[in-house]
């Protein structure tokens, strides 16, 4: 990561954390007891190969199977099982005839480390072992190895800015160095399975068990919940829609209270309304 992008990140972190405090004391006081390194990329495990901190396969899942989530859990199934039956074959057909050698989206990956390695100075320490400076920043990169000292090639499988440079001075290709389960014979063998089609109820085997029925459904008679349950350390909105806020004291003029509610002295007509017109 280079310094615009660590100091970027680092204002992120820190203004968060403003914003924390400012919503409750003890869950920054929490947060703040945690080593900062447990939430950075570099503590992750480099045995995943991905440097992603986001939950974004799984959001794209749930769009994908979107218009059958929320059907009867057998009518979800079987549609999910069809989609992936047809995502399957198309993944597997394409990929037998793609003239790629690494997969579209890291082969982009590549190219962007391959424009910002024009920035780095390697110099050469022994066999397979380099220094290369970026900017302020230095890093020790092993070819052997294939690890580099901001530990983006180790997390990501996909050779850093740091690492081309070294592999373009050692005169190799950079695409050597790309890890494996990010080239077509892998691709090609994570769609090997087939998803084999499914009977329907007609051939079904018959049991001599009985059938099992669906739970009975029943609608609660409450009012659905309209409004969203607010987080712990959520601030509550001000009311702005209340109705005191338009009340006008008639005894002093001022809204956002009634005369009853006052312990100041009366006009002579209002003080026989709040008496009930009853002369003490």
């Amino acid at each position: 990561m280079d310094n615009a992008s660590y100091a970027y990140n680092e204002h992120k972190f820190n203004k968060a954390m403003d914003d924390l405090k400012a919503e409750s004391e003890e869950a920054w006081q929490w947060l703040s007891a945690i080593p900062k390194k447990t939430w950075a990329r570099h503590a992750f495990d480099t045995n995943s190969k991905t440097d992603l901190v986001v939950n974004n396969l799984s959001e794209v899942f749930n769009k994908y199977i979107l218009d059958h989530r929320k059907k009867p859990i057998r009518t979800m199934c079987d549609g999910i099982k069809d989609k992936q039956m047809v995502r399957w074959h198309r993944n597997r057909e394409s990929g037998k005839e793609a003239r790629w050698e690494i997969t579209p989206h890291y082969s982009e990956k590549l190219e962007i480390e391959k424009e910002r390695a024009r920035y780095c100075k390697p110099i050469q320490a022994g066999v397979n072992l380099w220094q290369v400076t970026s900017g302020e920043q230095t890093h020790a990169v092993n070819l052997e190895l294939q690890t580099c000292g901001c530990r983006k090639w180790d997390l990501s499988g996909i050779p850093c800015n740091h690492a081309i440079s070294v592999i373009n001075k050692a005169k190799r290709f950079p695409e050597d160095y790309v890890r494996k389960f990010f080239k077509k014979p892998y691709y090609l063998a994570a769609y090997e399975p087939m998803i084999y089609p499914v009977p329907g109820e007609h051939d079904w085997t018959k049991t001599p068990s009985p059938d099992i029925e669906p739970p009975a459904f029943k609608v609660k008679k409450e009012r659905k919940k309209e409004k969203r349950i607010k987080g712990k350390f959520e601030v509550p909105k001000p009311k702005s829609t209340s109705r005191m806020g338009t009340i006008t004291c008639s005894n002093c003029g001022l809204q956002g209270h009634k005369y009853t509610s006052r312990l100041k002295q009366l006009k002579p007509e209002l003080a026989l309304s709040k008496n009930k017109h009853v002369v003490s």
